[in-house]
């Protein structure tokens, strides 16, 4: 075989990588293969595609399970499923705890990087913390924080959507109703956060993910900065030479020192955000990052008017005046921007929030499950794991031969060509079908035989009528003598 091509799994391989990855024990993967196909028994493809169509694997998972690889495929309580996107600091999975079965995105901190990066682990650390001081239904829902065979993982809610950044760049523009509607989620998110004394210091365009009932979530408390606060090192929280943000949505004082914000920065990105909906670029498009921040401070950005002329012009002009140079003439709260887009946003259809019943949330999980190839924008296919244990092992062979034996107990079957594989084996006199069979094969199966349970019963059948006649002639005969 030519060097570099992978050889094709083998049955035994697959099944044994399988339990290595520990995404099922021996009892569970025993029962997952048992009804498999009897040409699914001899080819590892075939196994693997059946194990998806039962529910039992994604296809990530098998994919990479076929390729030989074991670890990395789950965290502690978490199976991953496969990843979906890439954030700051690491990779995000869609996962599901099987602890209680839900599904959620994992995100994770890479070992390597924790390592190399000591400011990535504080500012991932950070954002453990502050995901648990925030609950709202417009900011990604967390679930639990920890650290599992040398990661740092964030378990939160799987939002289906897209951000607020690709729906621009892919449709346009958005109305000024709608664009209304969904800020007053992002800025009551916003105003809960605050409340909790936390300033997100990273609103943005590609931090807001809009759900399939068109509900924005605010995502990545990463940059997170907590009011008062001194105490972490000045490369985490930014000050006088560490600028914290991105810069195409940036408060002018923000850009000066990261420390010295409150809620009014959030509202000047917020903005700068809500320029980028309604004309598709950033209030100051081009340039370096010092352009950028100089522009911030000094320049005024081309009137919405000149370049969306259906604006109305009283949302255009509290637009402005959120991306004021000068604090103290934004909006001094969230609460109050909400109050003044609910104007806007009148007679908006609204559908309830999203929910994991919904026929549009399992569509998404399911597109994903089955996606064959990774987004190009990954850089962890699977999560890169630190000393972590194998699952069980079959050095005794007991599961393939488990699964060799594993044949159908039946003397003669029916094969129904237009069946689908996992049921085209079925008893030779069927119940009536769904629909009828164009055409039925003969196919003999060699089983060892026993005696069959019916003989013995027979027998006593046959035993007892003979006695209960011989008794009754006695009888008759006995009578005639008298």
């Amino acid at each position: 075989m030519p060097q570099g091509v992978q050889q094709p799994a083998t049955v035994d391989n697959f099944l044994k990588t399988i339990l290595r990855s520990g995404i099922m024990d021996r009892s569970q993967l025993q029962e997952a293969i048992r009804k498999a196909p009897r040409e699914a028994r001899t080819d590892a493809n075939l196994l693997a595609d059946y194990l998806v169509r039962q529910g039992k694997l994604s296809r990530f998972q098998s994919k990479k399970l076929l390729e030989g690889t074991a670890q990395g495929l789950v965290l502690g309580p978490f199976q991953v499923l496969a990843p979906i996107g890439r954030g700051g600091m690491g990779t995000v999975y869609l996962a599901r705890d099987i602890r209680s079965q839900h599904l959620l995105a994992l995100k994770v901190l890479p070992p390597s990087r924790a390592k190399a990066e000591e400011r990535l682990l504080v500012r991932f650390r950070r954002e453990m913390e502050m995901c648990q001081r925030v609950a709202h239904p417009h900011l990604a829902w967390t679930f639990e924080v920890g650290l599992c065979q040398g990661v740092h993982y964030i378990a939160m809610e799987y939002i289906p959507g897209k951000s607020l950044f690709r729906i621009v760049m892919d449709s346009g523009p958005l109305s000024s109703p709608r664009a209304a509607r969904l800020f007053c989620e992002i800025a009551a998110a916003l105003d809960h956060a605050h409340h909790q004394g936390i300033i997100h210091r990273d609103i943005k365009p590609s931090n807001v993910l809009i759900t399939p009932h068109d509900h924005a979530k605010v995502l990545d408390l990463g940059l997170a900065l907590v009011q008062g606060e001194s105490s972490a090192k000045r490369e985490v929280i930014g000050g006088q030479g560490y600028v914290v943000g991105t810069m195409d949505y940036i408060a002018p004082e923000q850009a000066e020192d990261p420390t010295k914000v409150d809620a009014r920065s959030d509202i000047y990105a917020l903005g700068c955000s809500l320029y980028f909906v309604l004309t598709g670029q950033a209030p100051f498009p081009g340039g370096t990052n010092k352009d950028k921040i100089r522009r911030h401070r000094t320049e005024e950005p081309t009137p919405l008017a000149e370049l969306n002329s259906s604006v109305p012009t009283a949302f255009a002009e509290l637009i402005h005046k959120m991306m004021a140079k000068d604090p103290e003439i934004r909006p001094r709260t969230a609460h109050a921007v909400q109050m003044k887009l609910e104007r806007w946003a009148a007679g908006e259809p609204r559908l309830p929030l999203d929910r994991p019943t919904d026929t549009t949330y399992e569509l998404a999980v399911q597109e994903i499950e089955d996606r064959e190839t990774v987004p190009p924008d990954i850089t962890e296919e699977v999560i890169p794991l630190e000393g972590a244990p194998e699952g069980q092992v079959d050095e005794d062979g007991a599961l393939i031969d488990a699964l060799r034996a594993e044949e159908t107990p039946v003397s003669s079957v029916v094969i129904a060509e237009e069946v689908p594989p996992s049921a085209a084996i079925v008893p030779a006199v069927p119940t009536a079908p769904a629909a009828p069979l164009r055409r039925k094969t003969q196919v003999s199966v060699a089983t060892p035989r026993s005696a069959s349970p019916k003989t013995p019963r027979l027998l006593w059948l046959y035993a007892t009528i003979a006695a209960v006649g011989f008794l009754l002639l006695c009888g008759f005969l006995f009578w005639l003598v008298r």
